[in-house]
Formats: structure tokens, C-alpha cells, sequence
């Protein structure tokens, strides 16, 4: 009887261990990560004929030799925060580890409800809310472009350039810590070709 069991016991072992049982277990879809914009190394060359996001309109290596930012930057779309009487609003923050989130470069592209009485206007009210006096124009770049230590914040500067492209009144308003003028003047060429 004992060997009966032993046999019992050993050709039970015997029949699970040759038994291969395979689970599958469906795959975890990984987490969302936070909404990133992907930046051509080459930009818009031209005004887009919509206007959809903001990151587009300023390749990170244009930001990082402009503003001598040595880290890696990663640009986010966010909501601008340009005020008043506007059809559309779209930023761009280029975040980086060099800087805090609120110095870091952030850019802004605003299109004003209609009927609105012209760019240079558009960028005059704008220039009245987040500029502290004085005001430098730069000439003959868009229809009207300036900069100005910013009203919120005395360690940046706010740039502005207005254009009527496509049809319609478009605004870049770009936010950087304080740099030298001829950037100012670089900045505001290029993004006065691309709106």
C-alpha cells in the first residue's frame, strides 16, 4: 500500500511537472505623457495659412543661440496669456533646465477678433499692458515691432511684432530674460517672416 502511494505521489508529480500551463496577460498601455510639440529644426519658412500652435514659429537651437541657453530646452504648447478682444491665442513655453518656468523663453501668437482696426494698433494695446516704459521700435520689421522691459517681471523683456498676413492681424509677443539688442532685432526678424 505504501508503494501504491509512492507511485501515486510520483506519477502526479511527474504529470504536472510535464504540463506547461501559459498565461497571457494583457499588455498595460503606458501613462499619457504631458502634451509635447515637436519643433522642426527648420521652422516655418513662411506664413502658414492657419495658425494652429505657437512652437512652430521658433526652432529650439534659434532660441538656445539667441539667448545663450546651454541646456537641453523642450518646447510645450500652453495656453497664452495675452489679454483683451482675441479670436485665437497660442504659446509656447521653452522650457529648459537653466531657468525657472517663469523666466523661461515663452511665446505667444495672437490673432484679434474682427473687425480690428489694424496691426500697429493691436500692437500698441498689447505694448500698453505688458510694457514698462520706455519702448524701442525696430524699424522695418513687420508692421510694427518693439521691445520692453516687462511689466510683470523687471528680469525679462517683452518683444512684439505685428503683421497682417493671410488676411488677417497676427501678433507674436515673445517673453525672455533681458539679452542684448541685436537679439531682440534677430528674434523679431524671424518671427515677422513666419507669421
Amino acid at each position: 500500500m505504501k508503494r501504491t502511494w509512492g507511485f501515486l505521489t510520483v506519477g502526479l508529480l511527474f504529470s504536472v511537472t510535464a504540463c506547461t500551463v501559459t498565461i497571457t496577460l494583457p499588455a498595460r498601455s503606458p501613462s499619457p505623457a504631458p502634451y509635447e510639440t515637436t519643433v522642426p529644426t527648420t521652422p516655418l519658412p513662411a506664413s502658414p495659412a492657419l495658425v494652429l500652435d505657437a512652437c512652430p514659429f521658433l526652432a529650439v537651437t534659434e532660441v538656445a543661440q539667441l539667448t545663450g541657453i546651454s541646456a537641453e530646452i523642450k518646447p510645450l504648447e500652453q495656453e497664452a496669456h495675452v489679454g483683451g478682444r482675441v479670436e485665437k491665442r497660442y504659446g509656447c513655453l521653452y522650457e529648459n533646465a537653466d531657468q525657472t518656468a517663469a523666466l523661461a523663453p515663452h511665446l505667444q501668437i495672437v490673432i484679434p477678433l474682427k473687425p480690428e482696426s489694424a496691426s500697429v494698433a493691436f500692437v500698441d494695446e498689447t505694448a500698453k499692458s505688458s510694457c514698462h516704459e520706455p519702448v524701442t521700435i525696430i524699424g522695418g520689421v513687420g508692421d510694427k515691432t518693439m521691445y520692453c522691459e516687462s511689466g510683470k517681471n523687471q528680469a525679462k523683456a517683452v518683444l512684439l511684432v505685428g503683421k497682417v498676413s493671410r488676411g488677417e492681424v497676427r501678433l507674436a509677443v515673445l517673453d525672455i530674460v533681458k539679452t542684448r539688442p541685436d537679439a531682440y532685432e534677430m528674434f523679431a526678424k524671424l518671427l515677422a517672416q513666419r507669421l
